[in-house]
């Protein structure tokens, strides 16, 4: 339960009628396997335990997860791509609505070749895209 508690503040508070229809700025970065792995590793709940997120609604139909805080410890702490407002939508095309949403996110993510996180902010869209590196 924790761990779909984390992964609905990611995802922030927007209403979906605000939400943008157009394509996504996309910010493309790299990530080594091993730096994902050793989140991975870890295991999801140890990475819900450093963020928090709020759902948001728009006439009763879930958005995303509204990031409103990040742990000092958390592998989120250190970049400057995904931030506290955003609105998380989705992780590699993977909804986060439901917890079984989130886990098969993070089992993909696993062995992606990539990470894409789908983020509203105000009324833009955004796709962080980390391309993993061996």
């Amino acid at each position: 339960m924790r761990v779909y508690l984390v992964l609905l503040m990611l995802l922030g508070a927007v209403s979906a009628d605000a939400a943008p229809k157009a394509k996504p700025i996309v910010i493309e970065n790299t990530m080594t396997r091993g730096h994902l792995n050793a989140v991975v590793q870890k295991g999801p709940q140890r990475f819900i335990a450093t963020i928090r997120v709020d759902p948001v609604m728009d006439k009763g139909r879930f958005v995303g997860y509204r990031l409103v805080g990040i742990a000092a410890d958390s592998p989120m702490a250190s970049g400057e791509n995904i931030r506290p407002g955003d609105v998380i939508v989705s992780v590699n095309k993977e909804s986060l609505e439901r917890p079984e949403q989130f886990m098969r996110a993070w089992d993909v993510v696993r062995n992606a070749a990539s990470l894409d996180v789908l983020i509203l902010r105000g009324n833009q869209r955004y796709l962080y895209r980390w391309k993993i590196a061996p």
